[in-house]
């Protein structure tokens, strides 16, 4: 979208330092959209808090005038609070509380407004958290030195949360009063419909994560009944915890890339998984000493679990080391 002409011309007529001192200051306020954005996303990471993503922006120039032309401001550059912004978007309720600790701890929190905690059944849209904060003094650096005085804002949301604002900034309806009354109706029913689907996903995910703990259980007791059910990726993922408890984890999505190995190589069960790793484990372990992976800096390390069973398999069955890495067991071994 181009920049509305008008609104800048009519601001550089009457006040053109306005536009000046915005222009001098948008440097500074992108480069602390990418820190702010950079913290959020590490620290995040760290404490194993699943985001859908972060993005993040500088006000454009067309919006920074608008918002004038909208507003009486004394000062807007002081009074214009989202000057700089992050967004994280994430995937469950039940994380917010630990997003909320980790953005107070690494930002000197000036404004929270939480309208996800607002009890008004007739509340219009579809709330969320908003922030605004400014970096602290423990992240220390001259790359902070000259972003220390601006504030950030950050907005925190569900994938259904930023959904909604999506939704409702393309009917640009920012209140209920912009909204036709023959429309209300749906519009609200419409954000409840958003609500309940959030509290279904952390449904779902509690339900996932008693059905891995339960499978966790039967196959640390060797239940042979259990081992006879079919593969899938939540009793795979509690039979590799369960087998190799102190090995590293892999990233979650290998977990699905091994189930489809398994699969297209005519595993069915756990059993018949469980009976080939336990063939070619002794010859796996033996190959990780003789020749084991190396980290980044070149040191031996262990495999990961994910890695020790796609060894063992390679030994133990034709069938999926040819499907893995084209070749037979023996020549497999042969090149390790």
């Amino acid at each position: 979208m181009q920049p509305n002409r008008e609104s800048i011309d009519s601001i550089w007529e009457n006040n053109p330092d306005l536009i000046r001192k915005y222009l001098d200051l948008l440097p500074r306020h992108e480069k602390l959209c990418e820190e702010v954005q950079y913290i959020l996303e590490s620290k995040l990471s760290d404490a194993k808090i699943e985001i859908a993503h972060a993005t993040s922006r500088a006000k454009t120039l067309q919006s920074y005038c608008e918002k004038i032309g909208r507003k009486s401001y004394s000062n807007p550059l002081k009074e214009i609070t989202d000057l700089a912004g992050v967004r994280v978007v994430f995937l469950y309720l039940s994380d917010l509380e630990k997003i909320e600790k980790t953005i107070e701890d690494e930002f000197e929190v000036i404004e929270k407004e939480n309208k996800l905690k607002n009890n008004d059944t007739e509340k219009f849209g579809y709330g969320a958290l908003h922030y605004l904060v400014k970096i602290k003094q423990l992240h220390s650096g001259a790359r902070y030195d000259d972003l220390r005085d601006l504030i950030c804002e950050i907005q925190v949301k569900t994938i259904l949360q930023d959904a909604w604002s999506i939704v409702a900034h393309h009917l640009s309806y920012k209140n209920e009063n912009d909204v036709p009354k023959s429309l209300i109706r749906k519009l609200n029913a419409l954000s409840g419909l958003f609500e309940t689907a959030d509290d279904q996903f952390e449904s779902l995910r509690t339900a996932r994560n008693q059905y891995i703990e339960d499978a966790e259980k039967e196959i640390s007791k060797n239940n042979p009944k259990y081992f006879e059910q079919r593969i899938n990726l939540d009793n795979l993922i509690a039979y590799i915890a369960s087998k190799f408890p102190e090995r590293r984890k892999c990233d979650a999505e290998e977990y699905s890339n091994l189930l489809h190995e398994l699969i297209s190589s005519g595993y069915n069960t756990l059993s018949e998984l469980d009976e080939s790793i336990n063939k070619g484990l002794e010859l796996a372990l033996k190959e990780e000493v003789e020749d084991p992976p190396l980290n980044g800096e070149s040191e031996p390390v262990g495999y990961l679990d994910i890695g020790i069973i796609r060894t063992a398999l390679a030994i133990s069955n034709e069938e999926y080391c040819v499907y893995k890495y084209g070749t037979n067991s023996t020549m497999y071994l042969n090149y390790h």
